[in-house]
């Protein structure tokens, strides 16, 4: 039995996680319903709330879901430190996921809904680390890497007409992946001093 109801509870998420994806793509997140969102999922309206206080608790959901999409697929390109190539199927993921990257990263409730994804990547990819850090320049520089992208992925989302896939790549890769690797690269105590 509890077998059985683990797997409805899994489907019934999955079902509402897909719902609000295809959801973002036809209307504004700020439009979009929980009445909505259950109705397009199959499930009844209060059975969305068994499994999420609210729409903003499901969107930390979906965040969250692809955040972990997103890191399965580029880990192998971060371990061989291809940062380009980690770059490039970040933009190829953000663009075959669009409008719900839209949605979360550059929509309507911006800052709000920007807020909470980077709260779930930071905490996503903290998770995913091999071993945890307890370095503050670490913390620190998982913070800087996951806020700078989000907001060139912010800025990217609202200008796709002057901006393509490959460019915006190279952008992350040379504005930010690549100046972090060289601050991780760094001798313990170096950060900060200059050699002349």
């Amino acid at each position: 039995m509890s077998i059985a109801l683990d797997a409805r509870i899994v489907r019934t998420r999955q079902a509402l996680r897909q719902a609000m994806i295809d959801l973002a793509a036809e209307s504004p997140l700020e439009t979009i319903t929980v009445r909505a969102i259950a109705a397009r999922a199959g499930v009844g309206y209060a059975t969305f709330f068994r499994h999420y206080v609210d729409k903003e608790a499901l969107l930390a959901d979906v965040a969250d879901m692809l955040t972990g999409a997103f890191l399965q697929q580029v880990r192998p390109l971060l371990r061989q430190k291809d940062r380009r190539g980690a770059a490039r199927e970040l933009c190829a993921f953000v663009e075959a996921n669009l409008p719900i990257h839209q949605a979360l990263i550059a929509g309507g409730s911006g800052e709000t809904v920007r807020a909470g994804m980077l709260r779930q990547t930071l905490e996503t990819v903290g998770r995913a680390r091999s071993s945890p850090s307890h370095e503050p320049l670490d913390e620190l520089l998982l913070f800087h890497l996951t806020s700078a992208i989000l907001n060139l992925l912010a800025w990217w989302l609202r200008n796709l007409d002057r901006v393509d896939a490959d460019t915006m790549a190279e952008i992350i890769e040379r504005t930010v992946l690549t100046p972090v690797g060289a601050i991780r690269r760094q001798p313990p105590g170096g950060f900060g001093e200059t050699t002349e």
